[in-house]
Order: structure tokens, then sequence, then C-alpha cells
């Protein structure tokens, strides 16, 4: 059966579907600039002695579906592996990394004081659901509006332009979704992972600078940080753009955002604004969450804060997606890991945290 719109996400499709998102899904472009930050190539680090629940490197990134994964340290490339037709011009899908550079953007708006993180979404984007009174901008970066809808469902998915209508659908583009999306919600407001927060986060930057998401990721991010390559975004009927997880990009360019990062941001992202993300996470309400068991064996304190994954005492940064993407950073010891995969099912969380434990493996070996 041929790869199409009903079945890019489904094993073994996928596996071509996600390096050829452009050809199945609507995209706009997030073109890449004319001054490029060189990723130089350090000595090759084959991580002898690499040793996670009995597995060497290779064998591990077998297991979790792997089809792209690089390592660097010091702004050196030392390790970097391709496979299921990947190379380093494949432009992947990072699926809910898309919410990180998202996230990048709200902060990057905020510092420039077009953003007012503690206003409500409603404010912005009047028309929302009801579900979303009372919830401020800064909730929905951090996943603590109370709403609990489920990421998989037809209609949010359709809605999206990611899977096609089938005449079931109340709603037909994420716009309109998002003015009807009926779902429970936890008064307490603690962490409930809900993919429509930051699709809602999407349109409320789009209203506050009149812009379209796509072209601000270029203009604020993309192209000051040196990208190799051009990157893209799904959007649905209408154009509004998968501010949740519609980003694809090459595996290099991804490493990139770890390395600006690492770099303090540059002058690109505010360095008060990667301080807030790695310190400001509740790790309270986090511990309470649905993700807790996954992360406490390699985390001291998660938390989850401003769209990324933090944990302030190794003073480490990690962005997540779906079937394996994974983006991990060490701020302190300029260690950026990035991971594209293609796992047979969206949420294997033992293969995700697999992920998280090579990551400290290399840290050890790295000596750090």
């Amino acid at each position: 059966m041929p790869v199409n719109l009903s079945n890019w996400r489904e094993a073994p499709h996928n596996v071509w579907g996600f390096i050829h998102v452009e050809e199945l899904l609507m995209t706009q472009p997030i073109w890449k600039g004319t001054s490029l930050k060189e990723l130089p190539t350090g000595e090759h680090n084959a991580f002898d002695g690499f040793d996670v629940k009995s597995m060497n490197l290779m064998a591990l990134l077998d297991y979790t579906h792997t089809d792209g994964f690089i390592v660097l340290h010091k702004g050196k490339i030392i390790h970097e592996h391709y496979t299921n037709d990947n190379d380093a011009s494949s432009k992947h899908i990072m699926f809910s990394m898309t919410k990180s550079v998202t996230g990048l953007i709200a902060g990057i708006l905020h510092q420039e004081g077009k953003l007012d993180l503690k206003a409500e979404v409603k404010d912005y984007v009047a028309e929302v659901s009801r579900l979303y009174d009372g919830v401020t901008v800064q909730q929905c970066l951090d996943m603590q509006t109370g709403v609990k809808y489920d990421d998989n469902k037809h209609e949010y998915r359709a809605a999206c332009g990611w899977e096609p209508l089938d005449g079931s659908e109340k709603c037909k583009t994420l716009r309109e979704f998002l003015q009807h999306v009926e779902a429970p919600v936890d008064e307490t407001k603690g962490f409930n992972y809900c993919s429509v927060n930051t699709d809602l986060l999407g349109l409320v930057i789009e209203k506050v600078t009149n812009r379209k998401l796509p072209e601000l990721i270029q203009e604020l991010l993309w192209q000051p940080m040196g990208a190799d390559s051009n990157a893209a975004i799904t959007i649905d009927s209408e154009g509004s753009p998968r501010a949740a997880g519609g980003m694809c990009a090459t595996l290099r360019d991804i490493a990139r955002i770890g390395q600006l990062l690492t770099d303090s941001g540059r002058g690109i992202v505010p360095k008060s604004w990667i301080d807030e993300i790695l310190n400001g996470g509740n790790d309270e309400k986090f511990t309470k969450g649905q993700w807790s068991p996954a992360f406490k064996p390699s985390f001291e304190t998660p938390a989850y804060h401003n769209c990324w994954v933090t944990d302030p005492g190794t003073k480490t940064l990690v962005a997540l997606g779906v079937f394996g993407q994974q983006l991990m950073i060490d701020l302190e010891h300029d260690i950026v890991m990035a991971k594209t995969s293609s796992q047979l099912t969206s949420s294997e969380f033992d293969k995700m945290m697999l992920g998280s434990a090579a990551f400290r493996e290399i840290q050890r070996i790295l000596g750090v």
C-alpha cells in the first residue's frame, strides 16, 4: 500500500512518511538565511564502552528505531549516524519538539514586550473554547491549563490536516476546532500534557504579532541561528500552523537549536529566557503528572516549563516528540544530542527513556 494521508504515521509507512511530509501534507516553508552557523567536525567518538541495558550504542539505536543520531561536544560534531534512507539532507518531522521551538518564539516576543505571559489567552484569541476561561499564556506554556484532551482523536487530527476528513467532523479547521473543543478539566491546574495548549499558543503568537508563525520562526530563530537547510511546518486548510508538532527539519539543524542554547542564545534567544526555562519550572506539579515515572530515573528534579522538559540539578533541557524524537542539551558541559526516529507506535516511553539513558552514558564517557 502506498504511503498517504491515512497511514503516514503508521508503521512501517512512517519510515518513509516522516521524511516526506511535504509530499503528503500541506506545509509552509521556513527559509534558511545566507549566514550559516558551521558545525565543524571534531574527533569522531565511537563511544566504546557504551552500555545501556547490555546494549552498545549501535544496538540501542537499532532497538529504538532511530533514523538519525548526532552528538555535538563544544560545538563540534563528534558522532553522526543515519539509517532508513535518511541522510544529512533529510527533513524529518519533529513532532512535539516543535513545541519547544514555539516556546522559544514566545520567549523572544516576551522579551520584546509583545507577549504578556500573565495575560489570559482569551485576551488575545477571544473566540477560544470556554475550557480556556481564566487560563493564562504561561499556563499554556507549562501544560497547566487543566485541559485534558486526547491528542489522538480524529477530529483534532483532521482539523489540523493530518488525517483525511471522513464527514463525521464538526470542525474542519484548527481555528474552528479550538473554538469548540470539549474535554475534561483538572481544576487543580496540575501538569496535564495536552497538545491543544500549544496549538492555541501558536494562534496567540500570530494574533499579537499579526504575522504567521512560520515567518516568525524564520525571522527570529531559523535565519539568525544560521540554519543549513530550509525547514517547513504543516498547516491546515486555511493556513493555520501546527505549532504543537508540525515542524520538519534536518538533524543537524535540530542540533543547531541545542547548540544555540548552550551558546547562551547568542543574542537570538535571550539568555534570561534560557535561565527561566531551566530554573522556573514546578517540579512538584510535574511529579504528580503522568510523565514523572518515566523521567525520575535519569533526572534529579524534572519539570516542564515553557515547552521544555527541564532538570535544573544537571542543567539539562529536553525537547521531545512522539515516535522517538529527542533533543537533549547539557548546558553546563556543552553537549547536544539529537535523535530522530520512526518507532512502531507513538508513545513508547520505554524506548524514549532509553534515549535519555544513552545521553547520560555519553556524558559519562565524555568524562562529565
